[in-house]
């Protein structure tokens, strides 16, 4: 089956740079990857290169015309209009099959439209982009969300085919190239399951992992560090998964708090339910969240119980407080699910430094939590309350034994 790299860029401004990377593509495949070119462009006009797919077809296809576009009251809102079109003419190209993987060269614009194209394509599809904005101080959320982009930082700016530059384009070339030819179709499995960890639920994760697999599960562990819960999340709407056990659900209160671990957004925890799929839910974690070095922590939480995790880490104890509107939090999320759920705590701790004479050790705020999740929690969806630690082998294999029963 022919394969077509789809390269994205605004061709006013980075059409000399998208020539020379077209042809090196063409070069390194020896004609055997076919090029598609779109120009995301809105001022100005292409320049060295005429696109296959051009800007007033990007835009109609968003629903304005570029004209409209550009009279946009802001560069913003014109961005967001050619983002529009340009997603929904990916997502045409890829469903006809000529879209087999997407590369770009941009700036934050240009950066900016070919990631949102990229975003909305399957896991998997090769996704590259080299940009001088891929740099250390820069967040990466402008470029990834929940797919699998790969990022190259250009080092110098996109403007010109020289020495230097040429390096970097022939290595994105070679990289895309590569990419497309190490893809092959694979099967998902009918039991692959998501689970959620971090390094404080690792150990009890590793036994939960062992138990399932003997028993003919295909285990995906997503980090909960704020986009991995969300990303998990992703991977069911996308059909990858088949149920997920939700092990380390400590990304809500961050978002809440503005700890470090944010990103996962307002619909965590919610969308696994609404899918249908089958979920057992653990308080992994929900009994903290994260802030910098500990002699960095704001004076209104220094008052705090304290755990230094690493040098760069420390976790804040939540008070009962706040565990008992966790516990209203998790029950109204839960309360939406359309399939089979159960949640299991474990009674001795749920995470490393919260266990019987542990530094987090508050069994009156857990047990607050534990309350109002029973208080307001659907009476059909069963609360298990399990005599060990989270990271405990017992309380391990109890979570998937359980989640096995849920899809009998």
């Amino acid at each position: 089956m022919e394969k077509t790299l789809v390269v994205i860029g605004t061709l006013d401004t980075k059409g000399l740079e998208i020539a020379y990377l077209v042809k090196k593509i063409n070069e390194i495949s020896a004609g055997k990857i076919q090029t598609l070119v779109i120009d995301s462009g809105i001022l100005g006009k292409p320049k060295y290169i005429k696109p296959d797919i051009s800007r007033e077809e990007v835009a109609i296809s968003g629903g304005k015309s570029l004209k409209e576009i550009r009279k946009s009251d802001s560069r913003g809102k014109a961005l967001t209009l050619m983002k529009k079109g340009l997603i929904k003419i990916v997502i045409s190209l890829f469903k006809k099959g000529k879209c087999s993987g997407i590369v770009s060269l941009a700036g934050a614009s240009g950066g900016f439209l070919a990631c949102a194209a990229m975003e909305s394509l399957p896991i998997g599809l090769p996704k590259l982009i080299a940009t001088p904005l891929a740099s250390g101080p820069r967040t990466f959320s402008t470029f990834i969300d929940t797919k699998d982009i790969m990022i190259m930082h250009s080092v110098i700016d996109i403007l010109g085919v020289n020495s230097i530059s040429k390096m970097i384009y022939n290595q994105l070339a070679g990289a895309a190239v590569g990419a497309l030819n190490s893809v092959k179709t694979i099967n998902m499995d009918k039991n692959a399951i998501g689970v959620t960890m971090l390094g404080n639920t690792t150990e009890g994760v590793m036994y939960m992992k062992a138990y399932l697999e003997k028993k003919g599960y295909e285990i995906i562990v997503f980090h909960s560090s704020g986009i991995g819960g969300r990303s998990m999340e992703q991977f069911a709407r996308d059909g990858f998964l088949n149920g997920v056990i939700d092990y380390t659900t400590n990304e809500i209160f961050e978002d809440m708090v503005g700890g470090l671990q944010r990103g996962a957004g307002p619909d965590r925890l919610s969308v696994v339910g609404d899918i249908g799929l089958p979920q057992a839910i653990v308080p992994g974690c929900i009994d903290f969240f994260d802030q910098g070095p500990i002699d960095s922590i704001p004076e209104k939480w220094k008052n705090r119980k304290l755990y230094s995790h690493s040098p760069s880490f420390t976790l804040i104890r939540l008070n009962k407080e706040e565990m008992s509107y966790l516990g209203s939090i998790f029950a109204k999320k839960l309360n939406q699910s359309k399939g089979p759920t159960v949640v299991l705590f474990p009674l001795k701790g749920l995470s490393i430094p919260n266990y019987p004479g542990g530094i987090f050790e508050d069994r009156e705020a857990d047990m607050a939590f534990l309350k109002e999740l029973r208080k307001k929690l659907r009476k059909d969806i069963d609360v298990l309350e399990i005599d060990a630690h989270i990271n405990d082998r017992v309380f391990a294999e109890e979570v998937a034994s359980t989640f096995i029963n849920l899809r009998i």
